[in-house]
């Protein structure tokens, strides 16, 4: 079996070990210092990742159960394909990805495998090409937390999805998946009116409905199971993550050390160490370092998803050069908009003096976590931000098709 190779391979194994070597060495080494650190962790995961990605979990996989992607698909499918060798089911996953923040859009990805509506390849490409941070880490924590300028955070969500989708774009056209389909196989053909279009789009909805054949009292509760085990994994990924860079620190006390294991390891205790070099560094390097970081994601989040795709046999080969191509991207992109934008904008964008973390070793304090007042209302705004982008994606797909058309 392909997942049977690629759990127990050597390097899998070698990095599991070690990992589990890593955190017992940390326990015992500074229980106290431990304690603190997965408390630190544990907080970060239940006012930033926990109202922000259960919401959109759940509803993701309501919706695909549904035949939601499906219907979507139909209408993207040549769209998609053409422009980013990928299935037209990325249509939602992609808005899913850009507004609840990782591991959201693997998830989608691995339900669409299981269902069998992508391969695992496609799948694989999904989950890397999908991949963002949320909204609430960039605008809230990032901007108005730890820097006290919310705008500073929308200007980093900007560039933080124009670099991701220029990664995603690059990734097909230097390595294009030969294996997928030129065009869709059951496409409408394009000269079809639009109503017999959104009819076959229906269609699909209708079929992918009845395979699934739940009952929504059965759906929601297998929907709300998954989400929470999504959750747990996540959460219990940051937890270990927040203890091995905190005992790190202690061993290292070395301030551009913190800076780079925390930027390596885990992107919320990476950014906010970041954040605290910005009364001492230029402002347009500070936020050149924070889009790379949040490109980048982190060790932590490669892990979450990884163990979200690896139980369903799909590999992850894209993610890392996915990540390292969206790092690099937003790095230039921040360099190259930084001065137009405090010129177009002045005042909007000026030189901000963050608060430097308390020692070296500190983790993220509490004070500058979004209240669940805050998260709700960041919430409703994702969703009203991911219907947005859903239907600004079909309308573009739905506007190219019909210049296509003889």
């Amino acid at each position: 079996m392909k997942f049977r190779r690629l759990a127990d391979s050597p390097l899998s194994t070698l990095l599991t070990g070690f990992l589990a070597f890593l955190v017992v060495i940390c326990v015992v080494y500074a229980p106290g210092e431990a304690f603190k650190a997965s408390g630190a962790g544990l907080a970060i995961w239940w006012r930033i990742v926990f109202p922000a990605l259960l919401p959109f979990v759940v509803l993701s996989q309501m919706l695909l159960a549904a035949g939601f992607a499906h219907g979507l698909g139909t209408l993207l499918e040549p769209f998609t394909r053409r422009f980013l060798g990928l299935p037209g089911s990325f249509g939602w996953v992609l808005p899913l990805g850009m507004t609840a923040g990782f591991p959201a859009a693997a998830e989608a990805a691995v339900t669409l495998h299981k269902q069998g509506k992508v391969s695992a390849r496609e799948a694989e490409r999904l989950a890397a090409a999908a991949h963002f941070c949320s909204p609430m880490l960039l605008v809230i924590v990032v901007g108005a937390g730890f820097l006290s300028r919310p705008e500073f955070g929308l200007l980093l969500l900007a560039v933080h999805w124009a670099a991701g989708l220029a990664a995603g774009l690059t990734l097909h056209m230097v390595f294009p998946d030969r294996s997928a389909p030129a065009a869709p196989v059951q496409s409408p053909p394009a000269a079809r009116p639009n109503a017999s279009l959104l009819r076959t789009a229906v269609r699909r909805m209708e079929e992918a409905r009845r395979e699934d054949g739940r009952s929504f009292g059965k759906l929601l509760g297998d929907a709300v199971a998954s989400g929470v085990q999504t959750l747990m994994i996540t959460g219990g990924y940051m937890l270990i993550f927040a203890v091995v860079i905190h005992v790190i620190l202690l061993a290292l006390p070395d301030q551009a050390v913190a800076v780079t294991v925390k930027s390596a390891l885990e992107v919320h205790l990476g950014t906010y160490a970041i954040s605290g070099f910005a009364s001492s560094l230029p402002p347009a390097l500070v936020a050149s370092l924070l889009g790379a970081a949040l490109g980048w994601g982190g060790l932590c989040a490669y892990l979450q998803v990884r163990a979200i795709l690896a139980p369903a046999g799909i590999r992850e080969r894209s993610f890392l050069l996915s990540r390292l191509l969206h790092a690099a991207y937003a790095y230039i992109l921040t360099l190259l908009l930084w001065k137009p934008f405090t010129r177009w904008m002045p005042g909007v964008l000026p030189a901000f003096g963050g608060g430097a973390p308390d020692s070296l070793g500190s983790d993220t304090p509490a004070a500058t976590l979004p209240s669940w007042q805050q998260a709700i209302g960041v919430m409703e705004w994702q969703l009203w931000m991911l219907s947005l982008l859903t239907i600004g994606f079909l309308s573009i797909a739905l506007l190219w098709r019909r210049q296509e058309e003889p």
